[in-house]
């Protein structure tokens, strides 16, 4: 066998066969050279079509991106203030206190909203005009 036969080349990479373990020097045609020029260019392209088509995918998807962010932004606030309750709940006497305040504040609002019927009628009142201005149903 002949020494040009035993050279097999894959993906311009020689690879010869006679030495294991050694590699041949790539061939420094045109393609193995980097084009400086056409990289700068098609990255000065991608950065100003970027922020034109980051709008556009906003425009496109804004209500459930939005709905997105505020899922993520209750689950952020749920893990912090979980977090800062159980820093709380280390602290002795914390814990049986907010406790306390929990219970009182629950006996305060049923005896001013739940007592009477004009009070419950204001409070599903007053409940609905607050779903309303959240939810836009009044539009």
């Amino acid at each position: 066998m002949d020494a040009d036969q035993e050279t097999k080349t894959t993906a311009d990479l020689d690879l010869n066969t006679e030495t294991s373990g050694s590699l041949s020097r790539l061939s420094s045609d045109e393609s193995t050279t980097i084009d400086v020029k056409e990289i700068g260019e098609k990255l000065r392209d991608f950065v100003d079509v970027f922020p034109k088509q980051v709008g556009e995918t906003f425009e496109i998807y804004k209500k459930p991106l939005t709905t997105g962010l505020i899922v993520l932004a209750a689950l952020v606030s749920v893990a912090v203030a979980d977090g800062v309750l159980d820093v709380l709940n280390a602290i002795p006497l914390v814990a049986p206190l907010l406790e306390l305040i929990g219970l009182g504040y629950t006996a305060w609002f049923a005896w001013h909203y739940l007592r009477y019927a004009e009070t419950r009628q204001q409070l599903v009142t007053d409940y609905r005009q607050l779903k309303d201005r959240i939810t836009g149903g009044d539009k």
